[in-house]
């Protein structure tokens, strides 16, 4: 049987407990990059409006990227200097491009 995992934002190094003690009772393999793909999921970012169609995205200790709308597209920018970012992708909405640069390896 295979427990659900429920993450809230304030719990994620409990949440990546729980995964670790899950693979050793099942006994499954767990990798570090499961781990960390499992408390990027859990990271929360905020986003600061610069400009109106300029959006900064960032964690509590780092600048992820930012968002900038063009026409209907937004473009979701890697970096933390807007001149030197480097596009991920172009999204639909301003959300997912958020949650493009959220779930984003470095």
């Amino acid at each position: 049987m295979i427990e659900p995992i429920e993450a809230t934002p304030t719990s994620t190094t409990g949440d990546a407990r729980r995964i670790v003690e899950l693979a050793a009772a099942t006994n499954t393999s767990m990798s570090n990059e499961m781990l960390l793909d499992t408390l990027r999921r859990n990271a929360q970012v905020t986003t600061r409006h610069i400009r109106k169609d300029f959006v900064e995205v960032a964690t509590a200790t780092a600048v992820l990227g930012y968002v900038c709308r063009q026409r209907k597209d937004f473009i979701a920018l890697r970096g933390d200097d807007p001149a030197w970012a480097q596009e991920v992708g172009r999204y639909a909405s301003e959300s997912l491009a958020v949650e493009a640069l959220r779930m984003r390896r470095a």
